[in-house]
């Protein structure tokens, strides 16, 4: 494991590369007092990326915080490579990191397919877990991967639309069904050329479009500034690279990978640990159906369902509702010590 200090990060910072076997590297960071309890950032996608934005939803002084980039995507490399990249093989690389880390212990915060990868640990490794935080649960079951690719035209049919055009584009022919997404979306992501990246933009623009209920609501220095940074800090290769790794994973997973196990009936391996979930109620990615099944199968589990919120970590409600999630984590955790 190579390990070095974070260009101007604080003091108690730190990044580094772990090899974690079949020729894949996972990039990692912490931040926080190191001997405040530890929470593991598991990010969506699949082949999303760590967003250190997520420690937000935390009292900086009570965690230490991991963030890590999942096989294939963000600064971990190969980048894009889908031979051996499965769920459990990443849920071996998180076991993997704890051990290089020296952590005993840690807790979990999973967001989207964040939420089935930290259920997969909590499963195999419960005795390594000291809580979960979970945002917009992902079960992975086949009618969940159906809302996400077809069956949610019914509320966004213009977004559903535009998402059919741009693969017919690509592929020459229109699916007919999500299993026909699955098919002919395979060889041009794969391609990383053009046409390929075109239509990883078009898979990503679709999920984002699905996931805000309520964006906050910014003035216009702010949003000018905004678009500014974002275009000095995210150029065209970058915002590219990310739709790809986005795109090519996500289906690769929901094709070959998912449902990867039935995670409700095994939940009763993890389910004597605290757990706060938080959904928001017009989730169009992730259901909130999903959430009652999950706390249905966790006596003890807290959720809440938040009015007025979608998918996206940040609508205000969500991050609300996950500050107060972590904190009574934080407390619960304090009181099993």
């Amino acid at each position: 494991m190579e390990q070095a200090q974070a260009q101007d990060a604080p003091a108690d910072f730190e990044e580094g590369m772990l090899d974690v076997g079949d020729g894949h590297s996972i990039y990692w960071r912490a931040q926080g007092p190191r001997d405040a309890p530890v929470i593991l950032v598991v990010h969506g996608g699949p082949g999303g990326a760590m967003n250190v934005k997520w420690a937000e939803a935390l009292e900086a002084d009570k965690w230490r915080v991991v963030f890590f980039d999942q096989r294939g995507c963000g600064k971990s490399t190969p980048f894009g490579k889908l031979e051996a990249n499965g769920l459990n093989a990443l849920v071996g690389d998180m076991e993997k990191l704890r051990v290089a880390l020296k952590i005993e212990h840690w807790a979990l915060f999973g967001g989207s397919w964040g939420t089935t990868l930290g259920l997969a640990y909590g499963i195999a490794h419960p005795e390594r877990c000291t809580g979960f935080l979970l945002r917009g649960v992902f079960l992975a079951r086949r009618e969940d991967l159906d809302w996400f690719l077809w069956d949610v035209r019914r509320v966004f049919p213009e977004a559903h639309r535009a998402f059919l055009d741009a693969i017919e584009t690509a592929c020459g022919k229109r699916p007919a069904n999500a299993q026909e997404i699955l098919t002919l979306t395979e060889a041009p992501l794969a391609r990383f050329d053009e046409s390929g990246t075109r239509l990883a933009r078009a898979w990503t623009l679709y999920e984002t479009t699905l996931s805000v209920v309520n964006k906050p609501e910014k003035s216009g220095a702010e949003e000018a500034k905004e678009k500014g940074d974002a275009k000095a800090q995210r150029p065209d290769a970058e915002a590219n690279n990310a739709a790809i790794s986005m795109a090519l994973l996500e289906r690769h997973y929901m094709a070959r990978e998912l449902p990867p196990m039935p995670l409700l009936p095994l939940i009763a391996r993890a389910a004597h640990l605290p757990c706060h979930i938080v959904h928001g109620r017009f989730d169009m990615v992730c259901p909130a159906d999903q959430a009652v099944a999950l706390a249905a199968q966790w006596p003890g589990a807290e959720l809440t369902v938040v009015n007025a919120a979608g998918h996206w970590t940040f609508e205000l409600g969500n991050i609300a509702a996950l500050r107060v999630g972590a904190k009574a984590l934080a407390e619960a955790i304090r009181a099993a010590i």
